[in-house]
């Protein structure tokens, strides 16, 4: 059959989405290893996104090692920050009476706050940057904030991705890959906004004088 056939092509991506979903799910098994498996399945995502057809276990391996540390970076310091916030805000929303209640659910709020605003776009910008882990949470949280739709649909598939695969474990690795394909084109696109917005020319007064 040819290759510009719809059929095979559709049968082909759908070959590199379980192969790219078995790929992360085997890798993130350690758990310690699960923001560069996360790293490597974004960075064949990406390609996805681009309107390639990338080498899936190439790409991924890539992807994994030479973005492991930075990638380990990015996830330690996001899990660090989700756990600071649980924590503040148990303590917020428990503690009655404590003289430092609402300054603690304060903070508590606020860094949820940036860690959700960080975290929606960290790992698909691991892909695309080479960016050290703060610059890159900084970068990504203005990207989040720049274009809140995309970053809300970013989270919107991400819950759909967890609710499928804790309905129906089995298709995790399709799901995660899917997810993943669809987080990559939004990236594309929130990043791609940002490039080509129109920046505002400073105002010149008026030769001559102010105008009446």
């Amino acid at each position: 059959m040819h290759q510009d056939n719809p059929l095979v092509r559709g049968l082909t991506r759908l070959a590199d989405l379980v192969a790219a979903g078995l790929l992360w799910t085997l890798a993130a098994l350690p758990l310690l290893t699960l923001p560069a498996a996360t790293t490597g399945l974004c960075a064949v995502a990406d390609g996805w996104a681009r309107g390639q057809s990338p080498p899936v276990w190439r790409t991924f391996v890539d992807a994994f090692r030479h973005r492991f540390v930075r990638g380990a970076t990015v996830g330690g310091v996001l899990a660090s920050g989700a756990a600071l916030a649980v924590t503040d805000l148990a303590f917020g929303l428990h503690a009655d009476g404590a003289p430092l209640r609402l300054a603690v659910l304060t903070a508590g709020v606020a860094l949820a706050v940036a860690v959700l605003l960080a975290g929606v776009f960290a790992f698909p910008l691991l892909a695309l940057t080479d960016d050290p882990a703060i610059p890159l949470l900084r970068n990504a949280a203005l990207l989040a904030c720049a274009h809140p739709l995309c970053a809300l649909a970013t989270c919107v598939t991400t819950a759909a991705v967890a609710a499928v695969s804790l309905a129906a474990p089995a298709l995790l690795p399709l799901a995660v890959a899917a997810g993943a394909a669809v987080v990559a084109r939004l990236t594309r696109l929130a990043v791609t906004r940002v490039r080509t917005a129109p920046t505002r020319a400073p105002r010149r007064a008026p030769v001559g004088g102010a105008s009446a």
